[in-house]
């Protein structure tokens, strides 16, 4: 069984991790562009066998874990690769930037065939090579130093740069950047496609409540007695109680806050604004439920088509 670490680096609210605003003017947290890829990253590896995955960060991003916390997590999971992936800065407004792929300045021969491999496969993915002087980089870096096994820091682009931001804000880049890393990580770990299981055909209103059982493992939450068993029950409805979708200015539950904007007709993206939460309202309204814009248990059992 091969064993993945894999980081989204930082937290959602850690100070200075962000977009430049004149280049965007929401301000996009390095946060949110890190697990979006890690996201991804995970959902394709779930269709090879032999391999499991440990994430290091805050799923939710509401906790900055410290770097050592991470490597000793990794460490003691006896990880075979340690993938940590963040975004740059450093451009202060201008063009330029590029990818950027970090190991330890005396890392091991494994970690510089890990490194090697994958820079060429996101920028040839991505084509964001950049004109940074060095894409293939060593630095006395925590995570790279402290790791017991090959690690690799990917910087997927520069958050200041105007280059690099229009691009790394879309979901063809992060799509493009995830499938990279798996294709490597696939390659260098020899793993094989999973075989199709036959299962008895799941109702449509299992499927939904597994979805969302999906998104609220993924938003921080836990279903410790059945697990994502498309089943809804007592648990679900103790977690619907306190995953309540609001409007907000983080993204906090963002994979639900997807599930919430493909019920109600707006588009997908995981942020709670104006536009989701008016959606909401006028879907209360329709099921005679109380119009508050916020998205709680009857709500999420009227989405769910639950009791």
């Amino acid at each position: 069984m091969f064993k993945l670490a894999l980081n989204a680096g930082h937290g959602m609210n850690t100070l200075g991790k962000r977009c430049l605003k004149k280049l965007d003017k929401n301000c996009t947290r390095e946060w949110y562009l890190n697990s979006r890829i890690c996201e991804k990253i995970e959902e394709k590896l779930e269709s090879y066998d032999g391999i499991t995955i440990l994430r290091l960060d805050d799923r939710t991003g509401q906790r900055d874990i410290s770097l050592k916390k991470r490597t000793d997590a990794a460490n003691d999971f006896l990880a075979d690769f340690y993938l940590s992936i963040h975004h740059n800065a450093g451009i202060n407004g201008k063009s330029g930037g590029g990818i950027e792929a970090y190991i330890y300045t005396k890392a091991s021969k494994q970690s510089l065939e890990w490194q090697k491999a994958l820079y060429k496969a996101v920028v040839d993915k991505t084509k964001l090579k950049g004109n940074r002087a060095q894409g293939i980089c060593k630095a006395n870096l925590h995570e790279c130093r402290e790791s017991n096994m090959p690690c690799v820091l990917l910087e997927c682009g520069f958050m200041d740069s105007k280059t690099d931001v229009p691009i790394i804000l879309t979901e063809k880049f992060a799509e493009a950047v995830a499938e990279a890393c798996v294709e490597v990580i696939a390659n260098k770990a020899e793993l094989k496609k999973a075989i199709a299981k036959q299962s008895t055909p799941q109702t449509n209103k299992s499927n939904k409540v597994l979805a969302w059982q999906k998104a609220a493992i993924k938003d921080g939450f836990t279903f410790s007695k059945c697990g994502a068993d498309g089943i809804w029950g007592d648990e679900c409805r103790a977690v619907a109680k306190l995953a309540v979708c609001k409007k907000r200015l983080t993204y906090k539950y963002k994979n639900l806050t997807e599930i919430v904007q493909t019920a109600v007709g707006v588009k997908a993206d995981g942020k709670f604004g104006s536009k989701t939460q008016k959606a909401v309202k006028e879907f209360q309204k329709k099921n005679r439920l109380i119009i508050d814009g916020q998205v709680g248990l009857t709500t999420w059992q009227k989405i769910l088509g639950v009791k």
